[in-house]
């Protein structure tokens, strides 16, 4: 890039050098032009020798001093200069372009060269988290398995002493005289009629039956007595069944009888209909009855 920007600085300064000898060039010709002109201008007029294109002084007379109108001399030079200059703004204008375009790709590199740098950075610290939180994990998981192993140890030793408690609890029961079934044991010492609470291992045979004919016979009577009740929902259930079906002949009686009222009804208003019918229809008749002969004959008599 360097190098190309050098090669254009040198492009530029070669274009105003060749600029700067074609201008002094220029003017050493039209310097020599005028002074051939001059010496053209004194020698007589109408003594050109030739005509040609371009225009070749040596052959030319001092008829070739005259200057028309609207003649452009300097057209070509003129033109050479503004392309010149053209191409020395071009190449100015992509020199700068180019700088311009250096410029947003060191800018971009540079921003490229921070997302790197923060996307490491942010990896990096992700990283670190991941490791503490995985070092929380197995720190966690090292002290639940000492919790558990505590645990355990610490229900093994409460079911070796539960076991322990239940042997000898069941030692104590096997062999403690106060616990056993000998029922002996309950009788007074002086009386015999009398027994010890805290020594009673239970009644005698004959009272144990003595309670079950008591159970038996309380067990008779609430099976008794459920008897009865059933009996008694059953006799409620059925006058219920009667007193509904009692209910529902009345009910029918009553439609029945409602059904043969409205007919008679229905039958005396269609015979009071038909004899209004039949007056109506005598009296149109009475009023429409024909003229007779004796009608006539009444008119013209006197009425006394």
């Amino acid at each position: 890039k360097l190098r190309d920007a050098e090669h254009v600085k040198a492009l530029v300064q070669g274009m105003n050098e060749h600029e700067e000898r074609m201008k002094e060039e220029r003017m050493r010709s039209l310097q020599d032009l005028r002074k051939t002109l001059d010496e053209q201008v004194k020698q007589p007029k109408n003594n050109a020798l030739a005509k040609d294109d371009p225009l070749d002084l040596e052959a030319c007379g001092p008829a070739s001093l005259q200057r028309f109108s609207g003649e452009d001399n300097l057209h070509n030079d003129r033109k050479k200069i503004q392309q010149d200059q053209v191409k020395y703004w071009c190449a100015e204008y992509a020199l700068e372009k180019k700088k311009a375009l250096e410029d947003e790709r060191r800018r971009k590199q540079e921003y490229a060269q921070f997302v790197l740098e923060q996307d490491r950075i942010r990896a990096q610290m992700e990283n670190g988290a991941k490791r503490r939180k995985e070092e929380e994990a197995r720190m966690c998981q090292i002290e639940n398995l000492e919790l558990a192993r505590q645990n355990k140890l610490r229900q093994e030793q409460e079911l070796f002493a539960l076991k322990n408690a239940e042997d000898d609890q069941s030692n104590y029961l096997k062999n403690c005289p106060l616990l056993t079934e000998e029922k002996s044991l309950a009788k007074h010492a002086i009386a015999e009629h009398r027994f010890r609470p805290d020594h009673f291992k239970g009644f005698q045979k004959e009272e144990v039956e003595e309670i079950y004919r008591e159970n038996d016979a309380v067990i008779q009577e609430k099976h008794e007595i459920a008897i009865r009740e059933k009996m008694t929902d059953d006799e409620w259930a059925r006058n219920h069944a009667e007193l509904a079906r009692k209910m529902e002949e009345a009910e029918l009686r009553n439609r029945e009888r409602a059904l043969i009222e409205k007919r008679i009804q229905q039958d005396v208003l269609y015979q009071q209909k038909e004899e209004i019918q039949k007056q109506r229809e005598k009296t149109k008749r009475s009023g429409l009855d024909e003229i007779g002969t004796n009608f006539f004959a009444r008119f013209g008599r006197s009425c006394r």
